[in-house]
């Protein structure tokens, strides 16, 4: 069998939020430029057979795999299931450190790309997720060592986490891009602000690393000076019944119904906990790219990836320290909401970072420059 121009490989959900948003709309993207494309993901639940069907038209050889289990010894199994499963391939792309590091231990001779994610071992530990201490941490620590140490390209969702890599790994790959999180910006059009009461969208899934104390204060505070609905639209895969931050009404959104609910809120907020100075240096949750690509302001905290300066003197949204007064909080988005132009903004700053078309093309580049 001829080789694969790429293999991506995952150890996640391709039918879950983020896989159904980013990877598949990304590998669509390459193979309308003459890329031939294998995919391995592992999946928890049994493939649907619409997601198939998306992928046979596209002409993308889906390898799915089980789940199975969560936690330390789950991710060694499937670590292990993944290195013996990759094909021949001109290239090989590892999301996150897992399917590195099973791309760089495989016999397969291409050169791997590491898509930094996150720094997924120091966040787990700093969230207390299940099955993670000080042992494990250090285990996924030395998967991040190799994948910085052996690939031959990095891409990262922030420029902010580079130097922090740098300082943490003698040696990390000299062909790097930053490519943050992106979405279809066709799909999730501005339309001007809705006619309605004043409504807070918070949407997808909220794991432990998000504030849901400091968002609750943040809603009471808006609530303090004028009427605000707040609609929490979850994902399939969300864990959360309730958020507990004053939601009024709680909705299960597919990925397809997403630009609709977006186009019906005024704003939309991603408050996540600021544990460390480095804690968040890697992460653009996807939520903000698809509230911005709709025309919506949004409310974060300090230090998310490069939103600090993205956000700065743009007027499309409020960046929270943990530490402030909320006093202000209110005007600040009422202002935004009011004014007839931030859509318009918020839109010109979603193509300028966060366009999906500009991701399948850098991502295309990189993979050239990883064969030359």
């Amino acid at each position: 069998m001829d080789k694969y121009d790429l293999t991506y490989l995952t150890v996640d959900s391709i039918q879950e939020g983020v896989g159904l948003s980013q990877v598949l709309p990304l590998l669509i993207g390459l193979t309308k430029i003459d890329h031939r494309i294998c995919l391995i993901s592992f999946e928890k639940v049994k493939p649907s057979n619409e997601v198939r069907e998306i992928f046979t038209k596209a002409g993308i050889n889906w390898v799915c795999k089980e789940f199975k289990i969560n936690g330390p010894v789950g991710g060694v199994k499937r670590l292990l299931d993944l290195r013996r499963s990759i094909p021949n391939t001109e290239v090989l792309h590892g999301r996150s450190d897992i399917a590195t590091v099973a791309g760089l231990l495989s016999s397969v001779s291409a050169p791997v790309l590491w898509d930094v994610r996150s720094l997924w071992s120091d966040q787990r530990l700093l969230i207390k997720s299940p099955g993670w201490n000080q042992v494990t941490a250090r285990g996924a620590r030395a998967l991040e060592d190799l994948s910085a140490s052996r690939s031959t390209a990095m891409v990262t969702l922030t420029s902010a986490v580079v130097p922090i890599l740098q300082a943490r790994h003698s040696k990390i790959p000299q062909i790097r891009g930053v490519i943050p999180t992106c979405v279809q910006t066709q799909k999730f059009m501005p339309t001007p602000m809705p006619i309605s009461e004043l409504t807070c969208l918070l949407s997808g899934t909220f794991n432990n690393y998000y504030d849901l104390d400091r968002t609750k204060e943040i809603i009471a505070e808006i609530r303090k000076s004028t009427k605000l609905k707040v609609i929490w639209a979850r994902g399939s895969e969300s864990s959360r019944n309730s958020l507990g931050v004053g939601e009024d009404l709680i909705l299960s959104v597919s990925n397809s119904e997403m630009p609709k609910i977006l186009r019906e809120s005024h704003f939309g907020m991603a408050i996540c906990k600021q544990l460390d100075p480095s804690s968040l240096a890697a992460a653009v949750p996807t939520k903000i790219a698809e509230f911005l690509a709709s025309g919506r302001p949004v409310i974060v905290s300090k230090g998310i990836g490069d939103l600090d300066s993205m956000l700065k003197g743009t007027q499309t949204g409020i960046v929270v320290d943990a530490r402030e007064s909320l006093m202000n909080v209110s005007d600040q988005i009422i202002g935004l909401v009011k004014d007839k132009f931030t859509p318009e903004r918020c839109r010109e700053l979603a193509m300028k970072h966060f366009d999906m078309n500009q991701a399948i093309n850098k991502y295309a580049d990189i993979y050239e420059r990883m064969q030359e």
